[in-house]
């Protein structure tokens, strides 16, 4: 609250600041072209016509540096015509030159002051990149303490825990539980440190598409048998719904595969009973689309579209929390890739991720798998 409120201010500030500026700038080129009205032609006033121009530049408004510039061009040979006696005007007349010399001067004046502004607002937009991508780091490096310390500490105790019950015969029932738990973390700590990665791969511009053909059907039932631990950890189902036909597509099977994973791990995350079905068909118009389905909490319409944004966490899962981060890679990957998620939801009906692979990412021709609405 106190960020926003001193962004507010700091925007209030500057807004204030280019109006007084502007507003000299105006006033000055006012009092200048009536001084130069009210004196004698010999008195070259116009000399310092340029002036005003520095006071537009100072309040970075180039639309205002150039109607002043226009303007006072014209007042120049307005004020002349006004003050050159009746048959002494020619092109070497000196005063007339005087006037020209000093319109060019302006003209070159409001050209240098324009790219002054573009390198100002350039130097700008890098300082406040700068400082947002300074303020993601630190609220990434301050949920990485808490983060990345909430799964190990389960790990280890639950290494702790299969420790003695592994000395201790009549306890061994408990081993199948406690290794599932220990699964669970650690794919949860996994999911953790590749969020991390995928995101500064993303800053840095350093990732890249490594295309194979694939079987989509093959994908879906992988990714959901490596979730199975966690899906059973919670008593909770875990299915697909494939065509008989498989679908072949052409895409990073890594990067979808990412993908999958986090629309699964959030299903289950904020799903307390029922389960979640992963399906894959063909759209009428030949993409592919995998739906991640479940009968969780559900999201608020005002927020369907705020989810797809980084460290937004609508609600609390103590037992798994994370950055925030999974969805906003799951959309990027997807737009990476030329697809697109969808999100369909009710609170308390649960939720329907969709993700669209192009048909141009497909392979299977669309009467040869099962079709569904996109």
């Amino acid at each position: 609250m106190h960020m926003m409120s001193a962004e507010k201010l700091l925007k209030l500030v500057g807004s204030g600041t280019t109006l007084v500026w502007g507003g000299l700038a105006v006033l000055l080129a006012a009092t200048e072209v009536v001084v130069d009205w009210t004196t004698w032609i010999e008195l070259d006033i116009s000399i310092v016509y340029g002036l005003p121009l520095v006071l537009a530049a100072a309040a970075r408004s180039r639309k205002l540096l150039w109607t002043l510039a226009l303007l006072l061009v014209c007042a120049t040979f307005v004020v002349y015509s006004h003050q050159i006696p009746a048959g002494a005007f020619s092109l070497d007349e000196p005063f007339f030159v005087n006037r020209l010399l000093s319109a060019v001067t302006i003209l070159f004046a409001a050209g240098l002051l324009h790219l002054l502004t573009l390198a100002v607002d350039a130097l700008d937009r890098q300082r406040r990149e700068a400082e947002a991508a300074s303020a993601r780091k630190t609220r990434l490096l301050a949920s990485v303490s808490h983060d990345l310390r909430t799964p190990l500490t389960t790990i280890s105790l639950m290494a702790e825990l299969i420790r003695r019950t592994a000395a201790d015969p009549q306890l061994a029932v408990q081993v199948p539980g406690l290794a599932q738990a220990l699964q669970a973390n650690a794919v949860s700590l996994d999911d953790l440190v590749r969020d991390i990665l995928d995101s500064s791969h993303f800053d840095s511009g350093q990732i890249t598409l490594r295309e194979s053909e694939f079987s989509l059907n093959d994908l879906i039932v992988e990714e959901c048998r490596l979730m199975q631990p966690l899906a059973e950890a919670k008593a909770l189902w875990i299915k697909e719904e494939l065509p008989q036909t498989p679908i072949l597509v052409s895409a990073d099977r890594v990067k979808l595969a990412r993908v999958l994973r986090n629309l699964l791990n959030n299903a289950i995350k904020f799903t307390a009973s029922g389960g979640v079905t992963m399906s894959a068909a063909l759209s009428p118009d030949g993409a592919a689309v995998i739906r991640v389905i479940d009968t969780g909490a559900g999201v608020e319409p005002e927020n369907l579209e705020r989810i797809f944004g980084e460290f937004v966490q609508l609600q609390a899962a103590p037992e798994n929390e994370g950055w925030g981060l999974g969805l906003a890679i799951c959309k990027r990957l997807t737009g990476f890739m030329g697809g697109e998620i969808r999100v369909e939801s009710q609170p308390g009906h649960g939720s329907v991720f969709a993700v669209h692979l192009p048909a141009t990412r497909v392979i299977t021709p669309p009467e040869s798998a099962a079709l569904v609405r996109a």
